[in-house]
């Protein structure tokens, strides 16, 4: 059995060789003219070998780079290195993306005397590029609205209105109390009053360390809102620091009542309603007794 470096290495045995490998790969002289090319390459081009043979590689390749100081095999033979990147073959109307790679040629001596380029069809892998892409995209933005979702759900549980008597509710507030927080706050107020219908609502504020003059009108605007849905605001826990912050910012809270404790504020929301439900009744009874006359 033969050793291959015995067997005589003649054009029609590279021949062979070059048109096994199934990317495209041409050879031309330092005057751009094609010496060999293999099947694939003129395939990609749509012509035969012959017809690519002895011709100016930039009129069988039509791409951005040719004629230009781009044109890779000058910039790979200039330079005496490799050369390489992608750009888009153009053939009648189509456009084909390819990859590829440019080398020196060299003879016995070491003299550079051409170039030899590689160059393969890149549409499928980037067309899996996009699928990926776009898959990920869509992990990306489900990933946004989950953590969206849950970032609701946490200062939905960190303001809860709760309703803890009929026609009385309650916004416990603990922990800082930025703006965007006191907007969402006073949002969900608003929502449950309309829901419940309630007569009051009872803002506590024991747990909130601090409240500077935006939050102090959001509470002020919820407030005038909910006298306008029938609804009287109780604002309870203001300590010290959080009564000067209040006066000095010139917020009025003349719409709202103030109380120490939530207790203290409930009794008188709870003796209120009864008022109210006694006047009712007594006007109720006065009414069928008119009637019964």
């Amino acid at each position: 059995m033969k050793d291959i470096s015995e067997i005589d290495l003649d054009e029609g045995f590279l021949s062979e060789i070059i048109n096994a490998i199934t990317s495209g790969i041409f050879v031309t002289d330092l005057e751009h003219n094609i010496l060999m090319i293999n099947k694939a390459g003129a395939r990609m081009v749509g012509k035969t070998v012959g017809e690519c043979f002895d011709r100016k590689c930039y009129d069988i390749f039509n791409t951005p780079m040719c004629k230009t100081e781009s044109c890779t095999c000058q910039l790979s033979t200039t330079k005496k290195a490799v050369n390489q990147g992608e750009t888009k073959l153009h053939i009648g109307d189509a456009e084909i993306p390819i990859e590829f790679t440019s080398r020196p040629l060299r003879n016995h001596t070491g003299e550079i005397i051409g170039c030899v380029e590689n160059f393969i069809d890149i549409s499928e892998r980037m067309e899996k590029d996009k699928i990926i892409l776009s898959q990920k995209e869509k992990l990306l933005k489900k990933r946004e609205q989950d953590i969206q979702h849950l970032q609701d759900e946490i200062l939905e549980l960190s303001t809860p209105v709760i309703e803890v008597w009929e026609g009385i509710l309650t916004l416990p507030l603990v922990g800082t109390l930025d703006s965007h927080r006191a907007h969402s706050a006073m949002k969900r107020v608003l929502e449950a009053i309309e829901k419940s219908r309630a007569a009051f609502v009872i803002i506590d504020i024991t747990g909130v360390p601090i409240v500077d003059a935006e939050v102090a009108r959001h509470i002020l605007q919820t407030a005038n809102a909910a006298r306008l849905m029938g609804s009287e605001t109780m604002l309870t826990g203001v300590g010290p620091h959080i009564a000067r912050v209040i006066s000095d910012s010139g917020v009025s809270l003349k719409n709202i009542i103030l109380r120490g404790q939530m207790t203290e504020a409930l009794q008188y929301a709870i003796s209120r309603l009864e008022e109210r439900k006694s006047r009712v009744q007594k006007v109720s009874s006065l009414i069928s007794m008119g009637k019964a006359e």
